[in-house]
């Protein structure tokens, strides 16, 4: 089952690198929708490979280097998120991506810890991801406000995932929270450069 969801989600981050690699209307410019696509394929392909998984104390298979992946993808998403949120500031623009990287490099030591380790970084992680979030959710800019649906429902919905899934609280298996990861990825990065580029 969980192959299948890993199969599914390459074929579709690798017809979406395709989408967004001949959509992008900046010839000039840095494709970063093309690129969350392409590395979250690679992520897939990875998972799909099996290499470098963990054991949770049930033994479900935790597949750890999403979280690496997402350091790369998701700050490539914030960057895109600043933009259209009128974010400019060189200094604050580092701040959130230091943060990106901080949530998910915390998040990948909670995932490959065990016991009260992982659950003080598990804290740190999600500390981070708020600190980072409220300065995104109070700009307000009127073409940019459903922005703030995609955080709200889209990237807070990944630490309840992992705080469910076997990672965390082990309350459902790894297969429904591959589903589940698969779906927000649809979501937080096809779905939103769709609306984005129809902006």
């Amino acid at each position: 089952m969980i192959n299948t969801i890993f199969i599914i989600g390459m074929a579709v981050f690798a017809a979406s690198s395709i989408y967004f690699f001949f959509a992008s209307s900046k010839p000039g410019g840095i494709n970063k929708a093309f690129l969350v696509s392409f590395v979250t394929l690679a992520s897939y392909t990875l998972m799909w490979d099996g290499a470098f998984t963990e054991a949770s104390s049930s033994g479900q298979p935790i597949f750890w280097t999403r979280w690496l992946f997402y350091a790369l993808s998701c700050s490539l998403l914030m960057l895109e998120i600043a933009k259209a949120k009128g974010i400019s500031a060189p200094g604050k623009i580092a701040e959130l991506i230091f943060l990106n990287v901080f949530v998910m490099g915390t998040g990948t030591l909670a995932a490959v810890s065990l016991g009260l380790t992982r659950w003080i970084f598990f804290v740190l992680s999600s500390i981070a991801y708020i600190v980072q979030i409220i300065p995104l959710l109070k700009t307000r800019k009127e073409d940019a406000n459903w922005i703030n649906t995609t955080i709200l429902m889209g990237w807070t919905g990944f630490p309840l995932v992992f705080l469910l899934a076997p990672t965390g609280l082990g309350l459902f298996s790894s297969a429904l929270a591959m589903g589940l990861y698969l779906a927000l990825d649809i979501y937080t990065k096809i779905i939103f450069n769709i609306q984005l580029k129809d902006q």
